[in-house]
C-alpha cells in the first residue's frame, strides 16, 4: 500500500512539475505561421465568453476552440486573412484579419440563433455529443424548457426535472433528496458553484432549494464522475449560477401560489470588466395551509433563499468570481415542535489562461448547514442543534496540447468540522442538558485524468484519483470487549485523544475509465468503469433526508463506504440529431453501507456505534432513453428497471437482518417510467404534459402479534419484504410567452398547470394500529387530489 502510494504521488509530482515548465517555454509558431492571432469569443447579450468556439482559417489551415473564458490564439500565415468563428447555438461570423490584429486582442461577439435572455443556456456541447463524448451516464438539464415542465404549486423545480430522467427517483411524494441508480439520498455530491450543498429542500422535500433563476446550468454525473470530484458514492451533480449580463441591466420578478422572487444582474464599471448578479425567493405557504382541513391549517411555514455572484474580468485571460448562497427555513407543528434548518455557501474562484495550450484555476469554498429543533410543550421545553461545516481549496492545471488531447490534474484540501447534537433546557424545563462531542477531519486529495480522442472513432478518458482522511481529535472512543456485540454493557474503556491527533485514517486509489467506440456515423458504445469512497454517513431512521438526520464521519467503528461501479450502453441518434437514444446497463457492489438495529436509537447517542450495523450493497439494472430535441413537438421517454438489495451478516444472530439473507433496500423501486412532452402552439402557447409511474417501495408490515404483560404487541420479524401500492400521476401545463420578437427585451411569461390530474391518492406509506383484537391498517397520501395552481414572471 506504501509503495503504491509512493508511486502515485511521484506520477502527480512529475505532471504537475512539467506543467509549471511549460509556462516559462517560448512561445514559436506552428509550421510556416508568421504571427498569432489572440481573441475572445463571447455572447453578444452577455458578454459571457463561449467555450468550445470554433476558429477556423481556410488559407491557413490552422484551427483552435476556445477555452472556459472564451479566449484563444490561433497561429496564422502572412497575409490578409478570412477566419470564422462559431458556436452551437449562434450565428457563425466571418472576418477578414491582418496583421495589424497581432497587436490588440480581438473580441468576437456572437449573436444567438435563439435569444431567450434569462432563460438562455449556452449549450456547451455538439448536437451529437451523447454520441461522440468519451462520457457516458450524464444528464444536462436545458433551464429554458424547465419553465414547459408541470411541477406542484406552478414552482420550477431543479431536483423534480431531474426525477423524469433514467436512473433517478425519490422514496415518495414530497420527499427531500433523491436517489440516483439505487443509491441513498446522502450518496449525491450536490455542488454549486463548486460548495457542496447538505441540504436541497425547503419545506421538508416539497421544492428545492436553489432558485433557477440564478441557474446557468445543471449537469447530473450518474456514474461516470471525473476524477477531479470524489467523496459520493452515486453521483455528482453540479449546478453553476450565472455571471451578470456585461451590457444591460436585467431584472426578472415572478409571483406563484406560494412564492415570491425578484432578479437582477448586469454591468457594475463603465469598462464592463465587473459584474454582477442578485435575488433571492421568499415563500408564504400559510396561504394555502389555511386551506386544509383541521388539524393541518393549525401548521405554519416559511422559508427564503438568496444568490449572489460577483465577477471581475481581469483580463481576456484572467477572471475572478465570488459567490454566495444563504437559505433558512421553519416549520411548526401546533402546540408541539418547532424545526429550523439554514444552509450557507460562499467561493472564490480565479482562472487563468496561462498560455494558448494551459490554464490554470484556484479557488476555495466554504458550506455550513444548521439543524433547530424546538419543543414547545409546557415543562418540557428544550432546543436541539446539530450542524456541519466543510471548507475546501483546490488547484487545478488544464493543458491542452492538442484539439484531441485534454491533460488534467490537480490537488485538494478539505476540512470537515461536525456537531453531532446539542440538548438544551428552556425556561423550567424538566429535560436534562445533553452534548455530544465534536468530530473533526482532513481530507487531502490528488488526481489527474486524461481525455484523448486517439482516432476518430475511437476516444480514451481515464483518471484515477488518490485520497487520504483522518478522523482528528480531540476527541474519545469507547473500547469494547471484543467477543460479545457492542453494546453499553460491554464498554471496557475510553481512549482520548488531544487536538489534531490522528483517531483514524483511511485512504488509497479511486481509478475511473470510459470508452467511446463510434460504430457509424450517428452511433457508438460506451463503457466506463468508477471507485469511489464516502467518508461521511448520514444517520438518518427515516427513508428520506429529514432536518433531523445528521452527519457522521469515517472512523474506528464506522468506516468509508466504497462502490464500484460498471457500465456499458449504446447510443444512436436519427433524424440530424432530433432523436437522441440509449440503452444503459450497470452493476454496482457497495460496501461498509450503515443499517440499523431494530429499536435503534440515533440522536443524542454518545455509543452510537452500539446501534449500527455494518452492511453490504448491490445494484443492477437497465436505463432506456428516447429524446425528441427539435420540432413543435419535443420531449422524453425515460424507463428503468432497476433492482438494490443489502446484506446484513454477523456471526452474532442478534446483529443479523433477515437471518443474513439479501434484502430489498428502502430505494428498491424495480420499474420506472417518465413520459414528458412539450408541445409549441401558436402565438406563444406551449403545452407540457408529464406521466409517471414507478413501482412502490418497499416498507416492514407486522406479520402477527402476540401478547406481553397483557398488551397486545405487533410483530415484525423481516425487514423491507412488503410494498406499497405503484405509485402513478399525471400532470398538464400550459405556457404563455407574450414575446413576439425573440430579441424581445421586455416579456411576460404565465404558466397555468394541474399537477396529479386524475386526483389518485397514491399511498407514501401505510400504517397499522391495533383496533381491540384486530390489526386495523391505513394510508398515508401527501397529494390526493389534484393541484391546480398559476404563476406569473416578467422579465425587464
Amino acid at each position: 500500500m506504501e509503495n503504491q502510494r509512493n508511486i502515485f504521488f511521484c506520477l502527480v509530482l512529475k505532471i504537475l512539475l512539467f506543467m509549471a515548465m511549460i509556462i516559462y517555454l517560448p512561445q514559436t509558431g506552428f509550421g510556416q505561421a508568421n504571427w498569432i492571432l489572440k481573441g475572445r469569443v463571447s455572447d453578444a447579450s452577455s458578454g459571457k465568453g463561449l467555450p468550445n468556439a470554433s476558429v477556423v482559417s481556410r488559407l491557413s489551415k490552422t484551427a483552435v476552440t476556445t477555452d472556459s473564458t472564451g479566449y484563444f490564439e490561433l497561429s496564422l500565415k502572412a497575409g490578409e486573412q478570412l477566419v470564422n468563428f462559431s458556436s452551437v447555438g449562434y450565428f457563425s461570423q466571418a472576418r477578414n484579419i491582418t496583421y495589424k490584429e497581432t497587436f490588440s486582442e480581438l473580441e468576437i461577439k456572437l449573436l444567438p440563433e435563439i435569444r431567450q435572455l434569462q432563460e438562455l443556456i449556452v449549450k456547451e456541447k455538439a448536437p451529437d455529443e451523447n454520441v461522440r463524448s468519451s462520457q457516458m451516464s450524464v444528464s444536462r438539464l436545458d433551464i429554458k424548457n424547465l419553465k414547459n415542465i408541470p411541477v406542484v404549486f406552478g414552482e420550477v423545480d431543479i431536483l423534480k426535472a431531474l426525477t423524469l430522467q433514467p436512473g433517478v427517483s425519490t422514496v415518495g411524494e414530497g420527499t427531500a433528496g433523491f436517489n440516483v441508480r439505487g443509491g441513498r439520498t446522502d450518496q449525491n455530491l450536490v455542488l454549486l458553484d463548486g460548495a457542496p450543498l447538505f441540504n436541497t429542500s425547503h419545506l421538508l422535500g416539497f421544492l428545492s432549494n436553489v432558485n433557477v433563476d440564478a441557474v446557468r446550468d445543471v449537469t447530473l454525473f450518474k456514474g461516470d464522475i471525473p476524477a477531479s470530484y470524489g467523496g459520493r458514492l452515486s453521483s455528482l451533480l453540479a449546478i453553476n449560477t450565472r455571471t451578470g449580463n456585461k451590457e444591460r441591466v436585467n431584472l426578472t420578478t415572478g409571483i406563484g401560489l406560494m412564492t415570491a422572487s425578484v432578479m437582477a444582474d448586469g454591468p457594475l464599471t463603465r469598462n464592463r470588466r465587473l459584474t454582477f448578479l442578485a435575488g433571492g425567493r421568499i415563500a408564504y405557504p400559510d396561504v394555502l395551509i389555511k386551506r386544509f382541513p383541521a388539524p393541518v391549517n393549525k401548521n405554519k411555514a416559511f422559508f427564503f433563499d438568496l444568490n449572489g455572484r460577483l465577477s471581475y474580468e481581469i483580463s481576456a485571460t484572467s477572471i475572478v468570481s465570488v459567490t454566495g448562497y444563504y437559505s433558512f427555513d421553519h416549520f411548526k407543528f401546533p402546540e408541539d415542535t418547532l424545526y429550523g434548518w439554514k444552509s450557507a455557501a460562499a467561493t472564490i474562484n480565479w482562472n487563468k489562461q496561462i498560455s494558448k495550450t494551459l490554464s490554470l484555476e484556484a479557488g476555495a469554498n466554504l458550506s455550513r448547514y444548521a439543524f433547530i429543533l424546538e419543543g414547545i410543550s409546557p415543562t418540557n421545553e428544550y432546543e436541539f442543534s446539530s450542524g456541519i461545516n466543510q471548507y475546501d481549496g483546490h488547484l487545478r492545471f488544464l493543458w491542452q496540447p492538442l484539439l484531441s488531447h485534454k491533460i488534467e490534474a490537480g490537488t485538494s484540501i478539505t476540512r470537515y468540522s461536525l456537531s453531532p447534537g446539542k440538548l438544551a433546557p428552556v425556561k423550567q424545563s424538566n429535560i436534562a442538558r445533553m452534548d455530544m462531542e465534536k468530530e473533526q477531519a482532513l481530507e487531502q486529495a490528488l488526481y489527474v485524468s486524461d481525455e484523448w480522442n486517439l482516432f476518430p472513432w475511437l476516444a480514451i478518458n481515464a483518471g484515477i484519483r488518490y485520497v487520504h482522511f483522518a478522523n482528528v481529535g480531540a476527541g474519545s472512543v469507547f473500547q469494547y470487549e471484543s467477543t460479545v456485540p457492542r453494546s453499553t454493557e460491554s464498554i471496557l474503556d475510553t481512549l482520548v485523544y488531544g487536538k489534531g491527533k490522528t483517531i483514524a485514517d483511511f485512504g488509497g486509489l479511486e481509478p475511473r475509465f470510459s470508452v467511446r467506440i463510434n460504430t457509424g456515423k450517428s452511433s457508438s458504445v460506451k463503457m466506463s468503469y468508477t471507485k469511489t469512497r464516502q467518508y461521511l454517513h448520514l444517520i438518518s431512521n427515516t427513508t428520506a433526508i429529514s432536518p433531523v438526520d445528521f452527519w457522521k464521519l469515517a472512523d474506528g467503528f464506522v468506516p468509508p463506504q466504497s462502490s464500484v461501479q460498471w457500465a456499458a450502453g449504446y447510443f444512436k441518434n436519427f433524424s440530424d440529431n432530433a432523436f437522441e437514444t440509449s440503452v444503459e446497463i450497470y452493476r454496482k457492489n457497495l460496501t461498509n453501507l450503515v443499517e440499523y438495529k431494530n429499536g435503534a436509537t440515533l440522536l443524542l447517542n454518545a455509543a452510537l456505534e452500539t446501534d449500527l450495523l455494518p452492511a453490504k450493497g448491490k445494484a443492477y439494472g437497465v436505463e432506456v432513453s428516447i429524446q425528441k430535441t427539435k420540432g413543435i413537438l419535443t420531449g422524453l421517454i425515460a424507463y428503468t428497471y432497476s433492482r438494490t438489495f443489502a446484506k446484513v451478516s454477523s456471526i452474532y444472530p442478534t446483529e443479523q437482518i433477515n437471518r443474513g439473507n439479501w434484502f430489498p433496500a428502502t430505494v428498491d423501486r424495480p420499474h420506472n417510467m417518465n413520459i414528458s412532452t412539450q408541445w409549441k402552439w401558436r402565438k406563444g402557447w406551449t403545452f407540457g404534459t408529464n406521466f409517471v409511474y414507478t413501482s412502490g417501495r418497499p416498507l416492514t408490515f407486522p406479520d402477527g402479534t402476540y401478547r406481553l404483560n397483557d398488551v397486545v404487541v405487533q410483530d415484525y420479524s423481516s425487514r423491507n419484504l412488503d410494498r406499497v401500492p405503484d405509485y402513478h400521476r399525471m400532470d398538464i401545463s400550459f405556457t404563455k410567452d407574450t414575446r413576439i420578437k425573440t430579441d424581445q427585451p421586455s416579456y411576460t411569461l404565465w404558466s397555468f398547470s394541474i399537477y396529479n390530474l386524475y386526483a389518485r391518492k397514491n399511498p407514501y406509506s401505510i400504517y397499522f394500529r391495533q383496533s381491540g383484537s384486530r390489526l386495523v391498517s391505513y394510508r398515508l397520501s401527501v397529494f390526493g387530489t389534484l393541484i391546480p395552481s398559476v404563476s406569473w414572471k416578467h422579465y425587464f
